[in-house]
């Protein structure tokens, strides 16, 4: 008789166990599942265009891929606030410094310096110059409002005659524009590849985040005449 309970026991305690291991199982398939539905296989077709704007993981969720030249322009810019909240001064009426080989010719001498005005701000491209592998913009930015300004600079706008998108490198800028009607130097730099068909570019810059101001100057040029011809 006791040996009857004994195996009707080990019996039970086998099928729990059996039990139990397929309930592991199958909470295991579905959390498995669950979590490879937002694992997309990659296209190995060489017809295929590679959409780089899906994130990552499918359309379901992930992350989003940034290029490295916004990440790199946000932290200079993020830089560059800080410093002109800790010293205002610092970027007033300096000439800005290129780490280029050559002092630069002046282009179009006769046609700067041009200007934009929206909101109590202005801005002033005062001269372009030829560098050996950029042409060099040096502008102003000048606040005649009663409240100070924010501008990302990574939003600068850059255009060719034929509507064509060209980056910029802003340099000696503050980020943030105080109300003193004082003068802020800086630069903005185009590398010379993204010019070899150009001849003139227009610059669109808003604030941030409200986008109320609207700088645009149109027609800059960045070739000589003769060079033009």
């Amino acid at each position: 008789m006791n040996l009857k309970v004994t195996f009707l026991l080990i019996l039970a305690i086998l099928l729990i166990m059996l039990g139990a291991g397929g309930v592991s199982a199958y909470i295991g398939y579905v959390m498995g599942r669950e979590a490879l539905k937002v694992v997309t296989q990659p296209d190995g077709s060489p017809e295929q265009t590679i959409d780089r704007k899906k994130p990552l993981g499918g359309n379901h969720k992930g992350l989003s891929l940034i290029e490295e030249k916004t990440i790199l322009t946000n932290v200079y810019n993020h830089i560059n606030s800080k410093k002109a909240l800790a010293d205002p001064n610092s970027f007033l009426e300096e000439e800005p410094v290129l780490n280029l080989a050559s002092p630069g010719k002046q282009i179009a001498a006769d046609e700067f310096p041009i200007r934009a005005q929206s909101e109590g701000i202005t801005i002033e491209v005062i001269r372009a110059r030829k560098e050996i592998r950029a042409v060099a913009l040096d502008v102003s930015l000048q606040n005649k409002g009663t409240k100070p300004v924010r501008f990302l600079y990574s939003f600068l706008d850059v255009r060719d005659e034929q509507n064509r998108p060209i980056s910029a490198i802003v340099d000696g800028l503050p980020g943030e524009l105080p109300p003193n009607e004082r003068k802020f130097r800086g630069t903005f730099i185009i590398p010379s590849t993204l010019l070899e068909k150009s001849r003139t570019v227009s610059l669109t810059l808003q604030d941030y985040p409200d986008q109320k101001i609207n700088l645009q100057l149109d027609s800059i040029p960045v070739v000589s005449k003769t060079a033009a011809k």
